[in-house]
């Protein structure tokens, strides 16, 4: 029996002009634009043409909502996911698209969630590097060996981000040249994010959170922090550990497609995950969708797999 996953993009992945082209054809999607102008205090619409959309202030925000839009046009085709997952704030479109929190709920959140971090990116300076080569025992390894340095993202079996200081970067890029890595690539991101570095961040937010009452989910929603499916009861304190600590996201998919998941879709800017996706598990049918122009090829892609009629 076949299955469907939805999958949505995180930070690094923007661009100028991401996700206009849904507010400029959806009068639903416009009306949702004018919202999150409300809601942000600024023209969104704007912002996604400015240089700006690179600072975590605006990216973190901008992310989601051309997410956000992008999913609203996959719901005209009226196919319905039996699971969602999101990578780093790409979660909270999973979040959004698994009924969980409003639209309105979800931009206030993702909004608190940027100014937090970007505050913390000042008090606790840090970077990012992508080591492609190394596994995960390695990767550990390498982190044990240096003072201040985390695993952030585990994009694949074998592609690893980690976190940490200045210094704890530079030390790591020689020792895991000495590992055996294939490449080692600075981030062009303004700190250690997924790390404990960013600790003051998640602290506030923890306390932001009691204030919002997340709602039973339409579907099955896999968490970056344990990469399961998440227990209701638990979000809040997982919301707020997912910016200190790694994205599982090869449990992630790992754990779909054990659960039966055969097919996803990626929704957002760039196609960056459905690369890791199919790293991580050849067998997984991947698709993406990034632009309005993109919506007749998925239709196509959905009725060819028996989504939609």
């Amino acid at each position: 029996m076949k299955k469907l996953a939805f999958v949505f993009a995180g930070q690094g992945s923007q661009y100028l002009g991401m996700g206009l082209d849904f507010v400029h054809e959806d009068l639903k999607i416009k009306k949702l634009s004018h919202l999150a102008d409300d809601i942000l205090g600024f023209q969104t619409e704007e912002m996604l043409i400015s240089e700006l959309i690179h600072q975590t202030r605006y990216t973190q925000p901008l992310v989601l909502l051309s997410s956000i839009y992008a999913y609203e046009a996959v719901k005209t085709l009226g196919v319905t996911p039996d699971a969602v997952c999101g990578f780093s704030l790409g979660e909270y479109s999973a979040f959004y698209a698994s009924s969980i929190f409003t639209f309105k709920e979800i931009v206030e959140l993702i909004n608190m969630r940027a100014l937090l971090m970007e505050e913390s990116t000042k008090k606790h300076p840090g970077m990012m590097a992508a080591v492609i080569g190394l596994n995960v025992d390695q990767i550990q390894n390498l982190c044990q060996k240096v003072n201040h340095l985390y695993p952030a993202n585990f994009n694949s079996l074998v592609q690893t981000v980690i976190s940490g200081t200045e210094e704890a970067i530079n030390q790591a890029e020689v020792i895991a040249k000495e590992l055996g890595a294939k490449r080692f690539i600075k981030l062009n991101v303004s700190g250690a994010f997924h790390s404990p570095l960013m600790k003051d961040a998640s602290a506030s937010f923890e306390k932001l959170l009691q204030e919002y009452e997340p709602k039973e989910t339409t579907c099955d929603v896999y968490l970056n922090t344990t990469g399961e499916k998440l227990h209701l009861p638990d979000l809040k304190k997982e919301m707020a550990k997912q910016i200190i600590e790694p994205v599982q996201f090869v449990k992630a998919i790992q754990n779909m497609k054990k659960d039966g998941i055969t097919h996803i879709v990626e929704i957002g800017p760039g196609s960056v995950l459905s690369g890791l996706i199919r790293k991580i598990d050849m067998d997984i049918e991947v698709t993406h969708i990034e632009k309005y122009a993109d919506l007749p090829a998925l239709k196509g892609w959905l009725q060819a797999h028996e989504f939609i009629k």
